[in-house]
């Protein structure tokens, strides 16, 4: 993490279009990221909150590529690294996904 002075960051903002532009985008996708992560806590279901967070990551072709371990995305939704691993073999067992080690397509549409 890096820390600007306040005064060199607004002036940057003021006399820098591009800057501003790439600020206002960043700004953006972190209050898109931070919404859906309050949509996801509100789910009480570990089902639910997983396929939603399948949805919210993917790609085309409903394909979401694994940014990392398992376990680190088991704490970003607020489940224990167990109870996200039951949930994947169920949800794959029940057809609504295809896993690889590092992605996870959804075969079913969120709400089939």
């Amino acid at each position: 993490m890096r820390i600007y002075p306040k005064t060199a960051v607004l002036g940057a903002l003021r006399t820098d279009p591009d800057s501003a532009m790439s600020f206002l985008k960043l700004v953006a996708h972190q209050i898109i990221e931070l919404r859906q992560r309050l949509e996801l806590m509100k789910v009480r279901s570990a089902k639910e909150r997983v396929m939603l967070y399948l949805d919210f990551h993917a790609g085309p072709g409903g394909t979401v590529s694994l940014p990392g371990p398992l376990q680190d995305i088991a704490s970003e939704l607020g489940l224990t690294r167990e109870a996200l691993y039951r949930t994947l073999a169920s949800l794959e067992q029940n057809g609504a996904i295809e896993r690889t080690k590092t992605r996870i397509r959804l075969k079913k549409p969120l709400g089939a």
